[in-house]
This record gives C-alpha cells, sequence and structure tokens, in this order.
C-alpha cells in the first residue's frame, strides 16, 4: 500500500484540484446517436447527462448503448431512455480522501463533481494514479494483477465479442491464439462500425488492435502506471517472455493499493 501524500497530495485537499473541469457532456434531449458520436470523439468510457440548466439528471456510457443496439434500441430516441438515472457523484468540497474511497466502493470508474446540482467536472480513477508513475510502489505487476483473465478468439465474429463484452462488461478483451497474445479487442471501436453499417458478423481479427502494448509481471506498478499514462490506456494485458497472457492489469487494481 501506498499513501497519498507520497506522490505529493494532501488527502484533505478538495477533489475539484485535480478534477476535469468543464467536461464533455450530454443534454438529456440528445440523441442516442450524438452521444455516440461524442463517445467516440473523446474516447471516454462514460459522459454525463444534463438539463438545459446543467443540472445533473444521469450518465451514458459505452455499455449502455450497445446494450441498446444489440436489443436493437433506435438509436435516434433520446438518450433519457437508457442513461443511468441512479448516479453516484461527489461535491466539489469533498476532499480526496473521501472521493478516493467512494470511487473504491462504488468500483465506478468515474464520478461528476457537482455544485448546488450542477456539474461544474468529473474525476477519474486516472485522475488519482497518474500522480503515481514517478513513485516507487514495492509492489509488482503480478502481486496486483487480475489473474486468468477473461478473453476472446480472433476466430469468432465481432457481434459475439461484442456480446462477450457487454455480459461481462470489460471495455477491452485480449485476444489468445494458441495460448498467445495476438490482439486486443477494443469494445469502443465498435461504435465506429454501429455508425458506418459495417458488417459485424466478419471475425474480430479484422479490427482488433494487432500493435498491443503490454508489461512482464515483475515489473512495479511504476512501470505500468507509466505506460498507462503516456498511451493514454487504462489497461495492460501482462504477458511473460513467449507472449503468453498472464493477467490484465488496470488502473482500478492500482488504485487498490492506494491509500
Amino acid at each position: 500500500m501506498i499513501e497519498l501524500e507520497k506522490a505529493g497530495l494532501d488527502r484533505f485537499q478538495r477533489v475539484i484540484s485535480i478534477a476535469t473541469l468543464s467536461p464533455v457532456f450530454c443534454d438529456e434531449n440528445e440523441k442516442i446517436s450524438e452521444a455516440i458520436d461524442k463517445i467516440i470523439r473523446v474516447e471516454h468510457e462514460k459522459l454525463p447527462v444534463v438539463t438545459k440548466k446543467n443540472q445533473l439528471v444521469g450518465l451514458i456510457g459505452l455499455m449502455d448503448i450497445l446494450d441498446a443496439f444489440l436489443r436493437k434500441e433506435n438509436l435516434n430516441e433520446k438518450i433519457s431512455k437508457i442513461m443511468v438515472r441512479d448516479i453516484i457523484f461527489c461535491g466539489m468540497s469533498d476532499t480526496l480522501d473521501f472521493v478516493l474511497q467512494k470511487i473504491k466502493l462504488s468500483r465506478k470508474g468515474m464520478l461528476p463533481v457537482i455544485s448546488e446540482k450542477k456539474l461544474v467536472g468529473v474525476v477519474s480513477e486516472s485522475d488519482f494514479v497518474k500522480h503515481f508513475s514517478e513513485i516507487e510502489f514495492g509492489t509488482t505487476v503480478g502481486e496486483t494483477m487480475t489473474k486468468k483473465p477473461f478473453f476472446i478468439s480472433p476466430n469468432i465474429s465481432i457481434l459475439d465479442s461484442l456480446k462477450s463484452a457487454v455480459n461481462t462488461k470489460y471495455r477491452r478483451l485480449p485476444v489468445v491464439q494458441n495460448n498467445k497474445l495476438s490482439g486486443l479487442f477494443a469494445v469502443v471501436d465498435t461504435l465506429k462500425l454501429i455508425k458506418s453499417n459495417f458488417s459485424l458478423n466478419q471475425s474480430i481479427n479484422s479490427i482488433m488492435v494487432k500493435n498491443v502494448f503490454t508489461i512482464t509481471k515483475d515489473k512495479d506498478l511504476s512501470d505500468a502506471i507509466k505506460i498507462m499514462k503516456s498511451k493514454n490506456i487504462d489497461g495492460l494485458p501482462v504477458v511473460d517472455d513467449e507472449n503468453h497472457l498472464e493477467g490484465i492489469i488496470t488502473e482500478r487494481d492500482i488504485l487498490e493499493q492506494i491509500i
């Protein structure tokens, strides 16, 4: 375990000091298709949904949209039809310590920050974790990673891969062939396919990321953070010297080591 203070953070300072201010958001009357465009553009998993008066009323996420697509919902419907209304949020005066615990307990990657019911920002796991890229944890990736991660084959269809992602709630799925990592299925990429009427019956091999950033289990957690921060990603497959998949390390895993 490593304390916030190791990264120069004061646990009693307000969360607004590390939050993203003036975040991208959706209006409750926007169409699902418009939310898709915004998520593709900013590459965020979730976006806050607000009223005309900027009052927070919901969240719309990647998985909400893909689940609606699989249920054959009309993408011209308002996002208010599928958005999550039961929102976990924090106040702009809440402390870093309080918000850190709230993110851990809720297992939400992002929390809206509000003031008098109005959206003022968002705070994410990454907003905490990125401060520790130069701090030696003394804990290895192998000690913290998720072992025996869920993975898919390069031969299954994009549609079946999408169903697996929605069912498991994993945004990125390792693609394994002959016991070796051969790629990564980034679920957000399917949003672009949905917009272009691309055939989802093609194999995942046609769209998977083949140049995958990885790490070995002997590395310190700070090494994983450096890669995630520089590549703007929130997780890394963990492989051995022969590229066998051994686990997954995510920002959420690392956040559990911060107190």
